[in-house]
């Protein structure tokens, strides 16, 4: 084989590399309880996209047909999602608007808040969604490389969420203004990920090999659907009740 083969080669092969090791496992589970709780006229379905990022799951929301507007806090974000024609704004500007919705979707958002500072965040979205509307969660469990991310704060599981929004009383420190009921639920299972070794973070002989078991090991988590992962987050669809 030539070297622009090699090259050409090596280069393909990276792109895969990169596409196992940041396939986003929620979305599939995001996008099954859409198909299974939305209403079945997709562009008469409003999704909020609280804390949209770049825009991954805005992106694929809005190109299966569903009514997308995100929130985003970061200017420079918006900016960027604009330019690539995304439904887009600031939090500021949401909430200069009054505007109701069917789907709220809050992704790897919850995590980043301490609870009395959570329970006013989601209330103030919550405010925003149909009587009937459903709430997706995606969120991470805790595990070994939680606190990698420099702001998660704690991790949350469904318990207690229910225990804050939920109709039933429960002894907590304070309830929130509106209430969820808990539809649906999926633990999401990723591939196995070497923790606390020195090649992760300087590279050196060690981290090629780190790199190729890794990538093996989310080969053997897709093609097992999950069997041979780690459960690390969950993905869970609560409808707004009357309180």
């Amino acid at each position: 084989m030539t070297n622009s083969g090699m090259s050409k080669l090596y280069e393909q092969l990276k792109q895969i590399y990169y596409a196992a090791i940041y396939y986003d496992y929620d979305q599939p589970i995001i996008l099954s309880f859409l198909e299974k709780y939305a209403q079945p006229e997709r562009s008469k379905c409003k999704v909020l996209d609280v804390g949209c990022g770049l825009g991954k799951k805005l992106t694929a929301l809005t190109k299966v047909g569903y009514q997308t507007l995100g929130v985003e806090v970061n200017v420079q974000i918006v900016e960027s999602n604009q330019k690539q024609g995304l439904n887009c704004i600031t939090v500021e500007e949401f909430f200069n608007k009054e505007e109701e919705f069917d789907i709220i979707l809050m992704s790897h958002i919850i995590e980043h808040f301490y609870p009395a500072e959570l329970k006013e965040f989601m209330d103030s979205y919550l405010d925003r969604l149909k009587v009937g509307g459903y709430l997706i969660i995606a969120t991470p469990l805790l595990t070994k490389y939680f606190y990698d991310d420099f702001d998660h704060v704690k991790p949350y599981s469904p318990t207690g969420i229910w225990m804050v929004f939920g109709k039933t009383a429960t002894q907590v420190q304070y309830y929130s203004r509106n209430k969820l009921s808990l539809k649906d639920l999926k633990f999401r299972r990723q591939p196995y990920k070497f923790t606390f070794v020195r090649g992760k973070y300087i590279r050196n002989w060690t981290t090629k090999i780190y790199q190729v078991i890794e990538f093996i090991s989310v080969v053997l988590c897709l093609i097992s659907f999950g069997w041979l992962g780690k459960k690390d987050g969950w993905v869970g669809i609560f409808k707004k009740v009357n309180n």
